[in-house]
């Protein structure tokens, strides 16, 4: 194997030599079912040698495009993933687009917040695994990805198998190298292309449930709505959450805890994080704002909140970005705030530290 690499390298040197030197190079870091596991580089030939080596990776093979002007790398991870995940006390899910480079610990999105994502020419946003034993650090999980493009990812676990869900589409593995994709009905007289980040409930006596953001074809605002999940089928009735809730209204996080169900969105109207607590998961929510200050005021917007409840104790992951004049739109990963459970307050802005700029996800306790 180490033979076989040691000439791959050595053909590749010959290749540059006869590549002229002002030509701008892309590499592209694959795993065996060929999801990029890294964002692109590019560089000058000039500038060689260009990195390879990948943290929790082995490098198998790497080929060249002439005509494109592409290294392409192919990895295996170093380690059986599932005995990182079983040895995490967190488990999260995010997403990568892998087109785009990070820059100063932020990273632009290709497109102007999803408005045009239709769940395939997506720009290559990557499912990540994040496995961690505190809260708010994280390593991204060494695997075998779906080659799928992923936004907005929820994840749960039943049984031996963990099931993921993100902007239409559905996941299921149980070792984090073998993916099965599961198909899910489209819901009568809704538009698919403006159903947004699906999220697993988890309910009293081991029911599970999915809430998503909907629209109705030909209609400017979204609403809430539930289903059931079962045996890794997604319910055909959507039930619309009821109380008073924002009239547009996306990204929706509900977590059960002691009789209660905490709904966590995003108003869209004046783009800020509500909550709401009802008795039962469809309603009525009673709702209220989120107050919390914002760090830096690089922080333009947020949005996409993911809540955690332990012992009472109410963390609240979220997106953070910035919206420029042209539309596109700068992330600077995923930041998070405590609800303090006696006077109800919000805690400071802190971030959640990862190699990568993290995005819409979740994160729950690895049980």
């Amino acid at each position: 194997m180490k033979k076989k690499l040691i000439w791959s390298l050595i053909f590749l040197l010959i290749v540059l030599l006869g590549v002229s030197l002002s030509h701008q190079t892309t590499i592209r870091y694959l795993d065996k079912y060929n999801a990029s596991i890294a964002t692109d580089s590019s560089t000058r030939l000039i500038k060689v040698p260009f990195v390879l080596q990948l943290s929790g990776y082995k490098l198998k093979n790497i080929t060249y495009s002439h005509s494109q002007h592409i290294f392409v790398s192919h990895y295996i991870p170093k380690e059986n993933p599932l005995v990182a995940v079983k040895r995490a006390k967190y488990l999260g899910v995010t997403f990568q687009p892998t087109t785009v480079p990070i820059v100063n610990k932020s990273q632009m999105d290709p497109f102007i917040l999803s408005r045009n994502y239709t769940g395939n020419n997506t720009g290559r946003d990557t499912l990540r695994i994040l496995v961690g034993n505190s809260y708010n650090k994280y390593q991204v999980l060494s695997a075998n990805y779906p080659a799928v493009s992923v936004r907005d990812p929820s994840i749960m676990k039943r049984g031996s198998r963990y099931y993921i869900i993100y902007t239409r589409g559905l996941l299921s593995t149980t070792d984090f190298n073998h993916w099965k994709k599961i198909n899910w009905p489209p819901i009568p007289g809704y538009d698919y292309l403006q159903d947004w980040a699906p999220e697993f409930v988890e309910g009293p006596n081991n029911r599970t449930y999915i809430v998503m953001s909907i629209c109705k074809r030909d209609a400017a605002n979204h609403h809430l709505a539930v289903t059931t999940f079962s045996n890794g089928k997604i319910g055909k009735r959507w039930t619309k959450l009821t109380g008073n809730l924002p009239s547009n209204v996306i990204d929706p996080n509900i977590q059960y805890y002691k009789g209660k169900y905490y709904l966590f969105c995003k108003n869209e109207k004046i783009r800020k994080l509500v909550m709401g607590v009802s008795d039962q998961l469809n309603g009525p929510y009673k709702m209220s704002k989120i107050e919390f200050i914002l760090a830096s005021s690089k922080y333009g917007s947020i949005e996409g909140p993911e809540a955690l409840v332990n012992k009472g104790k109410i963390k609240l992951a979220f997106d953070t970005y910035n919206t420029r004049k042209d539309g596109t739109t700068v992330f600077y990963g995923l930041h998070y705030v405590t609800r303090n459970s006696k006077n109800g307050k919000w805690s400071k802005i802190k971030k959640i530290y990862c190699p990568i700029v993290t995005r819409h996800g979740q994160f729950i306790l690895n049980k």
